[in-house]
C-alpha cells in the first residue's frame, strides 16, 4: 500500500511538472532591451526594480545594456542598433539628448515597439512608440515651493544642472524658475563641466539656497557638503537613488522631489508585455507621479512605500 502511494505521488508530481512546462511553453517570452546612459548608476535603482518586477509577472526577458556616459547621441544610437541586431524585440529608452530624440528613433527598425522613459520628447507618431513620463514642470514647481518654505524671503537660488540638458530637466527648470521668480526670488544657473565640483559648489554657496536637478549631481554636492562640514539647510534637489535618500535622511539634503521611478519602470515593461501579447491595440502615453519629501518626513509610512516599494 505504501509503495502504491509513493508511486501515485511520484506520478502526480511528474504530471504536474509536465503540465507546468506545457503552460510555460504556451506563454511567449519576449526579449526587451533597456538602453539608458550610465546604466550602473544608482539613479536607475528604483526604475530597474520596477522593470524587473513587471518582467517576472508578465514572463518577459529583460536585458539592461551595459553603458557608461555617452559622449554623443551616436553612441546611444549605435548601442540600440547592436541590441536590435542581437534579436531584441522591444526597447525601453531614456533619451540621452532630447534635441536628438527624433533622429535617434528614426533609425530604429519598423516593428520594434519603443517606450521612452522619463520624457515625452519629440518622437515619431504611431502605435509602436509611447512615453512613460514624469511631469517635469510640476516637479520644478514642487521644488520651488520647497525652497520658498525654507525661511528665506525672496531667495537667491543657485541651480546646478547637467551640461547637456535633457527635456525633463529643461521642463523642471522652467517650473522652478516660474515659481521662484513669481515670489520675487532670483536664480543663478550653473552647469556641470563649467568648473570642477568644488568650484561649482563654492559658486553655488554664494546664493541663499541650492537646487540640483540631477540625481548624480545632487549626490556629489551632498558628499562635498558633508566632507567639508558645511552648514546644512541650503541643499535641495530632485533625486531617487539610495545615496540621495541617505543624504536626505541625514539632513545634508533638506528637501527632495522624488520621482516614482519604480512605477515608471513597471509601467514601461507592463505596457510592452500587453502590446506584444496583443492584449493592447497600441502603446499609450502614461504620466507617473512624484512626491516632495523633507528630511523630517523620510520615515513616514507612505514615503517609505515610495522609497522601498518591494519591502512592503
Amino acid at each position: 500500500m505504501a509503495a502504491a502511494i509513493v508511486v501515485f505521488l511520484a506520478a502526480a508530481i511528474l504530471w504536474s511538472a509536465v503540465n507546468l512546462l506545457k503552460e510555460e511553453e504556451k506563454k511567449p517570452m519576449y526579449r526587451v532591451s533597456v538602453v539608458v546612459e550610465d546604466s550602473g548608476s544608482e539613479r536607475w535603482t528604483a526604475f530597474r526594480l520596477g522593470i524587473d518586477q513587471a518582467a517576472r509577472e508578465y514572463g518577459m526577458d529583460v536585458t539592461f545594456a551595459a553603458t557608461g556616459s555617452f559622449e554623443e547621441t551616436e553612441d546611444q544610437k549605435n548601442l540600440i542598433g547592436q541590441e536590435v541586431q542581437s534579436g531584441t524585440q522591444a526597447l525601453i529608452l531614456s533619451v540621452f539628448d532630447s534635441e536628438e530624440a527624433g533622429s535617434l528613433l528614426e533609425g530604429i527598425s519598423s516593428g520594434i515597439p519603443v517606450i521612452l522613459a522619463e520624457t515625452d520628447a519629440i518622437r515619431p507618431e504611431g502605435p509602436e512608440t509611447a512615453a512613460v513620463a514624469l511631469p517635469g514642470r510640476e516637479m520644478g514647481r514642487a521644488l520651488g515651493d520647497m525652497l520658498l518654505k525654507a525661511g528665506v524671503d525672496e531667495p537667491s537660488v543657485a541651480v546646478l544642472a547637467r551640461s547637456r540638458e535633457r527635456y525633463l530637466e529643461m521642463e523642471m527648470l522652467e517650473g522652478l524658475t516660474e515659481t521662484v521668480r513669481a515670489a520675487g526670488g532670483s536664480l543663478l544657473v550653473l552647469k556641470e563641466g563649467e568648473a570642477d565640483p568644488d568650484v561649482l559648489l563654492s559658486r553655488a554657496r554664494t546664493q541663499d539656497l541650492i537646487a540640483v536637478l540631477d540625481d548624480s549631481l545632487l549626490v556629489t554636492a551632498a558628499a562635498l557638503m558633508e566632507e567639508k562640514g558645511l552648514k546644512k539647510g541650503k541643499l535641495y534637489g530632485v533625486g531617487c537613488s539610495p545615496s540621495a535618500v541617505t543624504a536626505l535622511d541625514k539632513g545634508i539634503i533638506s528637501g527632495m522631489v522624488i520621482p516614482n521611478d519604480f512605477t515608471m519602470g513597471y509601467q514601461s515593461m507592463a505596457q510592452l508585455a500587453g502590446y506584444m501579447a496583443k492584449d493592447l491595440p497600441a502603446l499609450s502615453d502614461i504620466q507617473v507621479g512624484y512626491t516632495p519629501v523633507k528630511t523630517e518626513d523620510v520615515h513616514d509610512p507612505d514615503v517609505e512605500k515610495l522609497l522601498f516599494p518591494l519591502v512592503q
